[in-house]
């Protein structure tokens, strides 16, 4: 877990998630970089890995040029030699290692994570400041990055106009943070960053968390209803006996439309349900990586699997896929779905959303029953639970 020096994990979640700024110094001690700057920009080479590269040019208008990858050897001979960063989204989809770095935030449920993003820069190095609208740890794996900090001007009307990044156009530092190696910097939605590297092997692991969006939980969920639901009710018109003009709407009319929705928001089961999927979608990339699937002459039967997990290290889920349940384990929502688990122990359920890897020994207490065995061979075929 992340060793918080001067605070409890109780007091970073009450007093800083989702409200304000906070230094951890030394935050992750037994930490050792998985990757080195060159097998980041080998994965930049790579189809269906996101990645681009921001250049500043601080004398040349428009000052920032954004370029996107993937991209070749070539690119990276002649490059210059300050001001320009390398971003590499969703290394924890393709690295194991830098999945397994998630775990250290164990405090946090696992389906609001969104990715690891890594970022390698040389000096000067930097994407502008900017705002996010998402919840992100930024750990300092290598060199040295000064932070500066702002909550004010964090709006769409303070974004430069003639460049492909949303850049801060007015930015006026509220605080400012030297990050070591080791150091990391937890920012919340909607305050204003800018960091800039003041060495030439600078590499940041941003650990990203999904925020929602209002607009975005109301499109889901209209969608939600209208793919999953009949029986939504239907609008009644209020009593039109005092009507004086055929096009007036009176308050009474959005009034019932209003009490409509507002019973489907209260239909507790359909919000459970929505929510359960929409916590668990996957976005388009994820959804491109995801494994295929065995084919029945690879997957053998259900008895061989049992027999082979018996022998083996246990299994490993893919980092791509998305899990989470409620009701103790009584409901279970995979990659955006709902996943039949009659039969299933909820403790199994809860074992299996809970734990990236699940250790042999404690999968076999569950193999006693054959619901779980079908449980865990069907996830085992889909490679969504792979041999660890």
């Amino acid at each position: 877990m992340v060793h918080f020096q001067s605070i409890d994990v109780q007091t970073f979640l009450r007093d800083y998630w989702q409200k304000k700024p906070w230094v951890i110094r030394q935050a992750l001690p037994d930490f050792i970089n998985p990757l080195t700057a060159d097998e980041l920009a080998g994965l930049a080479l790579e189809e269906g890995i996101e990645s681009r590269m921001v250049f500043e040019t601080p004398s040349i208008a428009p000052f920032w040029r954004l370029k996107t990858g993937p991209w070749v050897d070539a690119d990276f001979e002649h490059l210059p030699e300050t001001h320009w960063t390398l971003l590499v989204q969703g290394v924890d989809r393709v690295v194991p290692q830098v999945t397994a770095l998630l775990d250290h935030f164990d405090f946090i449920p696992q389906w609001r994570v969104d990715d690891v993003m890594i970022s390698y820069a040389v000096k000067h190095g930097s994407v502008g400041p900017h705002y996010d609208h998402y919840d992100v740890f930024l750990y300092q794996a290598e060199g040295r990055r000064k932070w500066s900090l702002t909550t004010q001007g964090c709006n769409t009307d303070n974004y430069l106009t003639d460049v492909d990044l949303r850049i801060m156009a007015q930015f006026e530092v509220e605080e400012e943070y030297i990050l070591e190696p080791g150091d990391m910097l937890y920012l919340p939605p909607h305050v204003g960053h800018h960091g800039v590297s003041l060495s030439d092997d600078c590499m940041t692991y941003s650990f990203g968390f999904r925020s929602y969006q209002g607009q975005e939980l109301w499109d889901s969920f209209g969608d939600y209803l209208s793919e999953t639901t009949t029986n939504t009710g239907l609008y009644s018109d209020p009593n039109w006996a005092d009507l004086t003009a055929t096009s007036a709407i009176p308050t009474d009319a959005w009034l019932n439309a209003r009490h409509l929705m507002q019973r489907m928001l209260n239909d507790e089961q359909h919000m459970k349900d929505w929510f359960g999927r929409f916590a668990t979608r996957l976005d388009q990339q994820a959804e491109q990586d995801l494994p295929e699937p065995l084919t029945d002459e690879e997957a053998g039967n259900r008895q061989a699997f049992i027999a082979a997990l018996s022998n083996s290290a246990g299994l490993l889920r893919d980092a791509c896929c998305r899990m989470a349940y409620q009701d103790d384990g009584q409901h279970l929502f995979v990659n955006g779905c709902p996943w039949d688990i009659t039969g299933v122990s909820a403790a199994l359920v809860q074992q299996v959303a809970n734990h990236r890897l699940l250790n042999q020994g404690v999968l076999l207490a569950f193999l006693g029953n054959d619901d779980n065995q079908i449980f865990l061979y069907e996830l085992w075929r889909l490679q969504w639970l792979q041999w660890a």
